[in-house]
């Protein structure tokens, strides 16, 4: 069961998300992505933390957050 949060990364405060996505967004999109429900998203964000990209996304969810609240949803 796929599960909905009102803030991103575990339903915590948006600043809090923010820099949790700078330091430990690599690691901890790909279980966001899990946890909701899209197994495919987390899956393909694990294999581009291998490639280094993970990281730079990372950094887009960091200021994606500061700026709207809510993390990339493409990948």
């Amino acid at each position: 069961m796929a599960t909905t949060y009102k803030n991103d990364y575990f339903g915590i405060n948006k600043i809090i998300s923010a820099i949790l996505a700078f330091f430990f967004g690599w690691i901890l999109s790909p279980i966001t992505r899990i946890l909701e429900g899209n197994v495919v998203a987390g899956v393909v964000r694990i294999i581009l933390d291998f490639f280094v990209i993970g990281f730079f996304i990372g950094i887009i969810d960091f200021v994606m957050i500061l700026l709207n609240g809510k993390i990339l949803r493409v990948l």
